[in-house]
């Protein structure tokens, strides 16, 4: 017996009989930032008929109601939708027509902390931006110094 199985009883995986493999061919694009921070957005129209009257909407209750996915970390209460229950709705960010329809029904918006994790990202973040900064301050000195 002769050929290619021969002496070897089999091929890689991605093999497609000296074609160019399909993960070759494929471009590739994009970038993922490691240190991405996944902001997952709640309109306050989901929060109408959800909550009663006065009712505390903390992150907690938004997953155990299920208004939010379990890998969703840092949420922000957008405007979409009408809002005429009062809530004390307690997030991480808001934005500024969330915010008016919240009050204006009568609730109030409150920011919680970031996780540990995610604050750390955003203090890595402004690490490396004030760093950047003073290096290019002391380029510019540098130059201007005529050095």
């Amino acid at each position: 017996m002769k050929g290619q199985l021969a002496r070897n009883n089999a091929l890689p995986a991605a093999f497609e009989g000296g074609q160019m493999p399909i993960h070759r061919r494929v471009p590739k694009r994009g970038f993922v930032n490691l240190w991405r921070t996944e902001v997952v957005g709640i309109n306050v129209g989901r929060l109408e008929g959800v909550f009663a009257k006065g009712a505390e909407v903390t992150v907690e209750v938004l997953h155990e109601k299920g208004l939010l996915p379990k890998r969703a970390k840092v949420i922000k209460l957008l405007g979409d939708g009408e809002l005429t229950t009062p809530l004390k709705v307690a997030v991480h960010r808001a934005s500024a027509s969330a915010r008016q329809k919240v009050e204006a029904a009568g609730g109030s918006v409150s920011f919680v902390e970031l996780p540990p994790a995610e604050a750390r990202k955003r203090e890595h973040k402004q690490a490396k931006r004030d760093a950047r900064r003073v290096r290019a301050e002391a380029k510019r000195a540098k130059a201007q110094s005529g050095g």
